[in-house]
């Protein structure tokens, strides 16, 4: 061995910086490659960062832009409440003119037989039990029915979106479904209304433009608008 050590100095020389130098390089890549790294490390966040990084985007200012060609529904829910103001034409009343509650407006009022304030929808005609109910126009009854608040109840179509409901009707004294009425025409007379049983007697009358309530007063043309002084 020493004699072929002597005979080739140099490839031995050379051979044994190689081994080091392979040595050193196997250590430090191990090194490296486990540095900070636990055995279970857990790599889903890393990939989770990049998805979301991304996926960003600059904010624009055009989010709110008007669509066109798109139908505007809200005319058609409206048209018949504005094609009926101001009211006009000629009606009856129907029952006297002696009115103990008015419209609301959507205002709370307070209630006697309820001890509550709510919404009053209609106007109530004073009375007494048996006195005749009048159609207010023209029309077609379309409901006639018993509530446990309003009493007897009868529903007449009056045209141009506008349905007429009298409540507090004695049962069994009213027209039936599908009759058709003239203005001044006896309806049924009047009873009771449970819900305001401790008011005197009355006709709570309510008025309907395509099913949301109104004045009864200002549909039959009998308050003057702010136009005629």
């Amino acid at each position: 061995m020493k004699k072929r050590f002597k005979k080739y100095p140099n490839i031995y020389l050379a051979l044994s910086i190689c081994l080091i130098a392979v040595g050193v390089g196997t250590v430090v890549s191990l090194r490296n490659s486990t540095s900070g790294v636990p055995e279970e490390a857990d790599f889903s966040r890393i990939s989770v960062s990049w998805s979301v990084e991304s996926r960003t985007e600059p904010l624009t200012e055009d989010v709110n832009i008007g669509i066109s060609g798109v139908a505007d529904e809200r005319a058609s829910t409206t048209q018949g409440i504005e094609k009926n103001k101001p009211f006009s034409g000629d009606f009856a009343m129907p029952m006297g003119t002696d009115i103990i509650k008015d419209f609301s407006n959507g205002e709370m009022v307070e209630s006697k037989t309820m001890g509550d304030w709510r919404v009053h929808n209609g106007v109530d005609f004073a009375g007494s039990a048996g006195n005749e109910v009048l159609a207010v126009a023209d029309g077609t009854v379309t409901r006639v029915y018993d509530d446990s608040f309003w009493g007897t109840v009868v529903e007449i179509d009056h045209g141009n979106g506008m349905t007429a409901r009298y409540c507090g009707l004695k049962s069994g004294s009213c027209l039936p479904e599908g009759s058709k009425v003239e203005k001044y025409s006896k309806i049924g007379v009047l009873g009771h209304i449970p819900v305001e049983i401790s008011d005197e007697d009355h006709l709570h009358f309510e008025v309907l433009i395509d099913g949301e309530p109104v004045d009864p007063l200002a549909a039959l043309n009998k308050v003057k608008s702010n136009e005629d002084g």
